[in-house]
C-alpha cells in the first residue's frame, strides 16, 4: 500500500516538476523519497522512505528535513522525523509518530500529537497544543491560548497563565486517569509568577470559581437520605452559633465590599464546615450553615414557646 501511495505521489509530483523542475527523487541509506532539486545534502538528515521534503535548510544539519518513514516536511528548517509525521512552517519539529507540527517553533513529540501556533509543545501521546507558548504534557490533554499548560491525563486548559495543571495534580498521573486529577481549567493569570485560574473542575466533579457566580435558575443539591449513613441530629447549635459574628469587609485584591463570615470564626465553632483550597486558604461551606441555623431557630422557638407559656400562667395567676 505504501508503494502504491508513493508511486501515485511520484506521478502527481512529476507532472508538476516537469515544468517547474523543482523536485527530484533522492535515495539515501537505502531509503527513497522526494526533495527539492539542488538541495545541499549536507543540510539534511537522510531522507525517510516514501517521504516528501520541500524544506529550505540554510545550515549544515544531519537531522532536519523529512527523515521519518512517509513523513512530510515543508517550509523553513522544519523536521519531520516521526513515522507518518508532518512538519510545516518555520523551525517546527514533528518527532512523534503520526504527529503534526505547524507554525513557528512548534514541537509535536508525542505519538498522534498536534502542535500549532508559535512555540507550542505537544509532548504527550494524543496531546494537542494550540496558540502561543502552550504545553500539553499530559496524555490526551489539550492546551489552548497563550502560556497555558495541561499536565494531567485527559485535561483541557484554555485562557492564559493557568495555575492548576502547570504541574501534575497527582504524582505519576500524567498518563493515567485519576479522579483526583484536574479535568478542565480556565486560566486568567497576568504573567509568569502571577498564574491564576478563573474556573477549575476536577474529574471527581468538584468545581472552583475564583469570583462571583451568577445562576439564573435554581441550585439543587443532592440530599437524599438513601445516600447517607450514620445520620444523627445536630441537636443544640444556638450556643455555638452565638460565637460567630457576621462581618462586612473589603476584598484585598479587587477592593470589592462584601458581607459574610470569617473562616477562622467558623472553624472554632464548626470545624467540619471549614476546608482549604489549593493555595492553603481557608474555605467555608456556607450550605452547611443551613442545618445549623435550622436547629438554632428551633431551639430559640422552643425557648420563646416556654416564655409565652410562662407569661400566660402569670397572667392567669394575676387574674385570679
Amino acid at each position: 500500500m505504501k508503494k502504491i501511495f508513493f508511486t501515485i505521489t511520484l506521478v502527481l509530483l512529476a507532472s508538476i516538476s516537469m515544468q517547474a523542475q523543482v523536485l527530484e527523487e533522492v535515495t539515501e541509506e537505502g531509503n527513497t523519497g522526494i526533495r527539492l532539486v539542488g538541495a545541499n545534502p549536507a543540510n539534511y538528515g537522510d531522507i525517510g522512505s516514501y517521504s516528501f521534503d520541500i524544506t529550505v535548510q540554510g545550515a549544515a544539519s544531519d537531522t532536519r528535513g523529512a527523515t521519518g518513514t512517509s513523513a512530510v516536511a515543508m517550509g523553513h528548517q522544519t523536521t519531520a522525523s516521526g513515522a507518518y509525521s508532518t512538519a510545516m512552517g518555520s523551525t517546527t519539529i514533528a518527532s512523534g509518530n503520526y504527529s503534526l507540527s505547524a507554525g513557528l517553533q512548534t514541537t509535536a513529540s508525542g505519538a498522534y500529537s498536534f502542535a500549532v501556533g508559535s512555540s507550542t509543545t505537544a509532548s504527550a501521546n494524543y496531546s494537542l497544543a494550540l496558540g502561543r507558548s502552550t504545553t500539553a504534557s499530559g496524555v490526551a490533554s489539550t492546551a489552548m491560548g497563550p502560556y497555558t499548560i495541561a499536565a494531567d491525563y485527559g485535561s483541557f486548559v484554555i485562557g492564559q497563565y493557568n495555575s492548576s495543571l502547570s504541574t501534575v495534580t497527582t504524582d505519576g498521573h500524567a498518563s493515567l486517569y485519576d479522579t483526583d486529577n484536574t479535568a478542565f481549567v480556565i486560566g486568567n493569570g497576568t504573567g509568569s509568577g502571577s498564574e491564576s485560574d478563573a474556573f477549575k473542575v476536577m474529574f471527581n466533579g468538584d468545581a472552583t470559581v475564583s469570583n462571583d457566580l451568577t445562576v439564573s435558575g435554581d441550585v439543587n443539591v443532592s440530599s437524599d437520605a438513601r445516600l447517607k449513613s450514620n445520620i444523627v441530629s445536630l441537636g443544640s447549635t444556638l450556643s455555638k452559633l452565638l460565637l460567630i459574628d457576621g462581618k462586612s469587609y473589603t476584598i484585598i485584591n479587587d477592593g470589592d465590599k462584601k458581607i459574610g463570615v470569617l473562616a477562622q470564626d467558623i472553624q472554632k465553632a464548626f470545624p467540619e464546615l471549614v476546608g482549604t483550597d489549593d493555595k492553603d486558604m481557608l474555605t467555608v461551606n456556607y450550605q452547611g450553615l443551613v442545618p445549623v441555623l435550622i436547629n438554632a431557630i428551633k431551639e430559640q422557638e422552643n425557648k420563646i414557646t416556654r416564655l409565652e407559656n410562662l407569661v400566660e400562667q402569670l397572667i392567669d395567676n394575676n387574674q385570679e
